[in-house]
């Protein structure tokens, strides 16, 4: 992506920053300037040097917590610091032992990192729940919480529930279970009975996995709700996430079971497009705030000076000709009443903003358990976003910069400092053979309670889910990630 409006603002800052700090232009080291040579300066390469000056040059700028790290940014000393990626996550604000940022990365492959997030990955296309088979041990089982759509996975049959006992013929532990998300071909031994396991062989392939899991409509006692389950907020599935909003529309839906249950996040223009279509429709017809953002004293002051709004208002026209996306939400409002929030501390960043910034205007019951609690966003910088001249050593880095805290209509971050806290409480239970969209589903069918379902009679085949405790596993790339497009965040306000 090239934000060339991002260049032209930092252009502006770097000036600023000469002026209030009374340096000249050529005291503020600019990576373009130099030559594009990678050969080694001491034991530092030119790469890592050039690396190190982008590093705290953004986050000299841009950082939210600038102030609170001015003393760390010597750390990234080009000519005696050799690992920059470290030293970022070394050095992102913390209070003693307290991370108060666990999201600021640099990377030395942008463009990889760009794809992922956009859900582009190589994968078998199946998300595992890992739990420790017993209290003592290092013995495993996993839970398939579910599968994506036309994934190897898929194919070969897999679905929410399989349990996976062992991989590649052995038995699963804290040794072999990251083969999982980490290996290109695997063959996993599911329980199908007491005594019986089969075998399911996967090969991992490049493939985009989309974010829309389920969508369908419930009749109850009258009352049409829809369900959304959706994990992601990127940007292909914008267009589908509007078809599936007209479809609820012409079906009357007049409130929505929205799970996030599995989000941790992404595009805030994706967040908006789905706020359009899911706030009251006179919100969005006046243009009522949606969400404003908090940044550094720095940017602060220049957006002030130069008129630039942080605010965020509804709108139903998106077009962003740099991602090629040009889309309209006005004939999508679903006219809802309510939404059943569906969380967990798997719902972060861009899933905790929209629930937030929807909540002065209309009824959210949130249904689940504690949310994840990311409440800043960031802009993913390149090198090349940031100059206008780019040395062939560092042309593939960039960093994932915290820029800015969230606040909705009512200058409140709900999920600030620890998460949204649900209304009710319930369990995701992927021991269970129900698939998501399955009425009898735990959660689902908690959330169908409280939308005025009643259940006669206890579910079938219900299995309960053994209390196990669950192993950390790798998050996708978008977890805890709510990233503003540099182009979108410094459009004026048109008030």
């Amino acid at each position: 992506m090239n934000f060339n409006r991002l260049k032209t603002t930092l252009s502006c800052i770097i000036l600023l920053v000469c002026i209030i700090s009374g340096c000249t232009r050529s005291e503020i080291t600019n990576p373009g300037e130099n030559n594009d040579k990678t050969e080694e300066t001491g034991n530092i390469t030119e790469e890592t040097k050039l690396a190190n000056i982008f590093a705290r040059e953004a986050l000299e700028i841009y950082y939210y917590w600038n102030e609170e790290i001015s003393d760390d940014l010597s750390k990234l000393d080009p000519a005696t610091n050799s690992d920059p990626i470290a030293t970022v996550e070394e050095i992102r604000y913390h209070d003693g032992e307290n991370q108060i940022d666990k999201w600021t990365m640099l990377t030395d492959n942008m463009e990889e990192f760009t794809s992922s997030v956009q859900g582009v990955s190589t994968t078998y296309g199946f998300t595992p729940i890992v739990y420790y088979k017993y209290d003592n041990g290092n013995e495993l089982i996993a839970a398939v919480a579910y599968v994506s759509k036309d994934s190897p996975a898929e194919k070969a049959g897999l679905k929410r529930g399989d349990l996976i006992e062992k991989i590649n013929g052995k038995v699963l532990t804290t040794e072999n279970y990251l083969d999982l998300f980490y290996s290109s071909e695997i063959t996993l031994s599911l329980i199908e009975s007491t005594n019986s396991t089969k075998d399911v062989s996967l090969t991992a392939t490049e493939m985009y996995e989309n974010p829309i899991l389920c969508h369908k409509t419930f009749d109850v006692n009258g009352k049409k709700i829809g369900y959304l389950a959706y994990n992601s907020f990127d940007l292909k599935s914008i267009q589908e996430l509007i078809s599936i909003c007209e479809e609820f529309k012409n079906e009357g839906v007049k409130e929505l079971i929205l799970d996030l249950r599995y989000n941790g996040g992404g595009y805030v223009i994706t967040e908006c497009v789905l706020a359009s279509m899911f706030a009251p429709q006179e919100v969005v017809t006046s243009k009522e705030i949606f969400e404003q953002e908090d940044y550094n004293e720095f940017f602060t002051e220049y957006y002030k000076k130069n008129g630039i709004s942080t605010i965020t208002r509804f709108e139903t026209e998106y077009n962003y000709d740099d991602i090629d996306l040009n889309v309209s939400t006005k004939e999508a409002n679903i006219g809802l009443e309510k939404i059943y929030g569906i969380i967990s501390g798997n719902s972060a960043s861009a899933s905790e903003a929209l629930l937030s910034g929807l909540m002065p205007y209309m009824d959210i019951e949130l249904i689940g358990q504690q949310s994840h609690g990311k409440y800043c966003t960031g802009w993913m910088l390149s090198t090349e976003d940031a100059y206008d001249k780019v040395p062939q050593a560092i042309k593939n880095w960039g960093i994932y910069v915290m820029v800015s805290i969230y606040k909705n209509a009512s200058n409140e971050t709900p999920c600030m400092p620890d998460g949204l806290i649900p209304d009710t409480e319930a369990e995701d239970n992927p021991f269970e053979p129900y698939q998501l969209g399955d009425e009898n589903e735990a959660m689902l069918k908690a959330a169908l309670e409280k939308a005025g379902k009643e259940y006669t009679s206890s579910r079938t085949g219900k299995i309960q889910t053994p209390k196990m405790k669950i192993v950390a596993t790798p998050k996708k790339a978008v977890f805890g990630r709510r990233i503003i497009i540099p182009s979108q965040s410094h459009m004026p306000d048109n008030e």
